[in-house]
């Protein structure tokens, strides 16, 4: 690289512009550009200790007393004493490590910054593992796909219309049902599951595989794809005690394991490096000043550092550990009480099945700040978690109020009005979301189920058209193949009825409510066997809903196979 320090100065002050201007693509190109002619140079990178360091530069401002104002001045002469000592010659265009060390520092955030995914605004307390697993623990059972057993079985789908485990599918506000309705427009906590008829809604999937979300991991290592850069830094390679004692990076370098890598345990291991620091210093200050027997404890690095405390614990929410993640979050609030801290907790209280605990939480959070939206919404959830649905209504309500383009609470509030059996008040709220700029394959789904039930037929089919141009999963596809069913049964066509149900069914073979139609269809029409086929298939995939319970007992009545 040919070019002057100033030059890569500029470079490095460009990347930065556009990572403030959220061209986070750019900017990483620009980063690896400035990181291989860097990696082409052999210039190393940490080559001291973040201490060593700190104390380095205060020794160069001390000596410094000239009228150069260049901020650089000091690391560049550095620079240029070390070349001479090995007997080299100080070019400038040999990149410096703190610049080399500030790109890649860069290159963490906007990495970081392309694939967040805020955890908060997806749930893992529907998830069936919810148990501490001891990982030193060993396995007795065989690993997915591993086993005789096991090898042939039908994959699980990742439909969010059956939750397993659960007794019948669920609908965003807790009740049980099996007809037609949309669900709210947005994915959220506790949310991940609606019942057969409606559409599952939610820009993200909120499935976690005991790290960090598989959606994040997916996106992360597709953009890792023509990275020359990438095999440098590998981050399962990295060593957290090296990083913990720098505190211009570590805070970088948690976010990147985390949301980028979605690597929890490795990100775990640098909170645990970094608390072990603080601890250390601690301690070492109070040796200073003649303190006797008094040692600093976690609290007490609680208190210097709430922020590792809450990632502490968040990350060990992530990996299941509910009940040791409880402590680090609760010293983590006592020392600053921040807004995210009360809603782990809450998630924590819900894993732990303790609803009301959660909602005392968040009643103290109201208490201190009453016009904050982030608690009402999450008092809803709770409250629509406890199937409480008119407090939750007046809840969102509220919050409605209080943000008036909060797209969460006027989807509830039009699921609301769609309960009530008032479709044309639940159109306005969905139009209204519409016009907010929010287009998506669930909205437009949910639009027309309202049109269906509120008699605008001119709009049912237009769409549910643009719901199927802008479906990406299967998923989005078979829900909206199963509601377009219910406009072909409103108009009486039952040959549409069931080649709706069949492509329902070449989107997600494993969905028990299109089955369960399907046999009623079959019954109908006279196939007696393939009426009670479906109906099997449907008790398989739904083994305690109500209606493929009903339907089987009443063929086990009347018909005698």
């Amino acid at each position: 690289m040919s070019s002057t320090l100033a030059t890569l100065e500029l470079q490095y002050f460009r990347a930065v512009s556009l990572y403030r201007r959220r061209s986070y693509e750019p900017c990483v190109d620009l980063c690896n550009t400035l990181l291989q002619a860097g990696h082409e140079n052999h210039v190393q990178m940490f080559a001291t200790s973040g201490r060593e360091e700190i104390a380095m530069e205060s020794q160069t401002q001390q000596t410094e007393h000239t009228a150069n104002l260049q901020r650089i001045g000091p690391r560049q002469r550095q620079r240029r004493r070390d070349l001479e000592a090995v007997g080299g010659v100080a070019t400038p265009s040999i990149m410096p490590t703190w610049l080399m060390e500030s790109v890649w520092q860069l290159k963490m955030r906007a990495l970081t910054q392309r694939v967040y995914l805020d955890d908060l605004e997806v749930d893992d307390a529907a998830d069936e593992v919810t148990e501490e697993v001891e990982f030193e623990r060993i396995a007795t059972a065989a690993r997915p796909g591993s086993s005789i057993k096991t090898a042939f079985q039908p994959r699980s789908s990742t439909s969010q219309r059956r939750p397993a485990g659960h007794s019948s599918a669920r609908s965003s506000d807790g009740r049980i049902s099996n007809s037609a309705r949309p669900s709210s427009a947005v994915a959220r906590p506790g949310t991940a599951f609606s019942r057969p008829g409606s559409s599952a809604l939610g820009a993200r999937p909120s499935s976690r595989c005991g790290t960090a979300s598989r959606v994040r991991a997916t996106s992360a290592a597709a953009f890792n794809v023509g990275d020359a850069t990438a095999n440098l830094y590998q981050a399962s390679r990295l060593n957290p005690t090296i990083y913990a004692d720098r505190e211009t990076i570590v805070k970088a370098l948690f976010q990147f394991l985390f949301y980028h890598e979605a690597d929890v345990q490795k990100a775990y291991s640098l909170c645990q490096a970094v608390m072990q620091g603080i601890v250390m210093d601690t301690q070492r200050v109070q040796r200073a000043q003649g303190a006797q027997g008094a040692l600093a404890t976690p609290t007490d690095a609680g208190r210097t550092d709430w922020w590792w405390q809450q990632q502490l614990g968040r990350c060990l929410l992530a990996l299941h550990y509910p009940r040791r993640a409880e402590p680090c979050l609760q010293q983590s609030l006592a020392a600053f009480p921040h807004p995210d801290t009360y809603l782990l907790l809450s998630r924590l209280y819900q894993r732990l099945r303790q609803p009301e605990r959660a909602l005392l939480l968040i009643g103290q959070a109201v208490e201190r700040h009453p016009f904050e939206v982030v608690y009402r919404l999450e008092q809803a959830r709770i409250h629509e978690a406890m199937s409480q649905q008119v407090d939750a209504l007046q809840l969102y309500r509220l919050a409605a109020k209080l943000q008036p383009i909060n797209v969460e609470a006027l989807a509830s509030i039009a699921v609301g009005y769609f309960y009530d059996n008032n479709p044309e008040m639940s159109l306005m709220y969905y139009r209204r979301i519409l016009s907010l700029g929010v287009h998506t394959a669930e909205l437009y789904c949910n639009i027309a189920l309202c049109c269906l039930y509120g008699g605008q037929i001119d709009l049912v089919l237009p769409c549910f058209q643009r719901a199927l141009l802008m479906a990406t999963q299967p998923e989005q596809r078979a829900d909206i193949w199963y509601n377009l069913s219910f406009v072909a049964v409103t108009s009486g066509d039952f040959n549409l009825t069931r080649r709706c149900l069949q492509l329902c069914l070449t989107s997600d073979a494993r969905d028990g409510a299109a089955l369960n139609n399907l046999a009623v269809l079959a019954a109908h029409s006279g196939d007696i066997m393939g009426a009670k086929s479906y109906l099997n298939a449907a008790k398989d995939m739904l083994p305690e809903a109500g209606e493929v319970v009903a339907n089987l007992q009443f063929m086990d009545l009347h018909y005698k196979l």
